[in-house]
């Protein structure tokens, strides 16, 4: 059986930021697949319904940083996410620069069409890995949040001037 593309980047030892970027692609490319089998909504508006559902964030902010996108791409999806119907807008009376956002009926069934895909994919993801690998990558995931957001390891010296 030949090795896979992320197999061989692994032995040759490549640099971290290659490999997430190649399992990443290899994780978009297979929910984008399921996705698209059982509708038309792009992996992103998937994500904002998805989050939607899971009742951790309504506001416009909240939910685009739990997605990690930038504002311009959250409000092109979110646009088309309420002219589809799959969304409802409204403002947010504590803040007015935010919207609360919540599904629509039509938001509801094609969540219903597709949770059940993701969420076999999430389970099939998770069951790969031991207990110990599971909580090892979190914290890994963690750790590595944290160093991705500092710079003082750049000891270029027209920065530090």
């Amino acid at each position: 059986m030949a090795k896979s593309d992320i197999e061989s980047a692994i032995e040759l030892r490549l640099p971290l930021p290659l490999l997430v970027f190649q399992l990443h692609s290899l994780l978009n490319a297979q929910a984008r697949a399921l996705i698209s089998k059982r509708g038309n909504l792009s992996l992103a508006q998937w994500r904002v319904l998805r989050l939607i559902s899971l009742d951790v964030a309504h506001t416009s902010t909240a939910l685009r940083k739990l997605m990690g996108i930038d504002k311009s791409q959250f409000s092109k999806e979110i646009s088309q996410l309420i002219a589809d119907g799959y969304v409802t807008s409204a403002p947010y009376e504590a803040d007015r620069r935010q919207q609360l956002l919540a599904m629509t009926d039509k938001g509801h069934a094609a969540y219903a069409r597709i949770a059940p895909a993701l969420d076999a994919r999430q389970a099939h993801l998770m069951g790969a890995l031991t207990d110990t690998q599971r909580n090892v990558m979190f914290e890994a995931i963690k750790a590595l949040a944290e160093a991705a957001q500092r710079h003082d390891f750049d000891t270029d010296e027209e920065d530090n001037a």
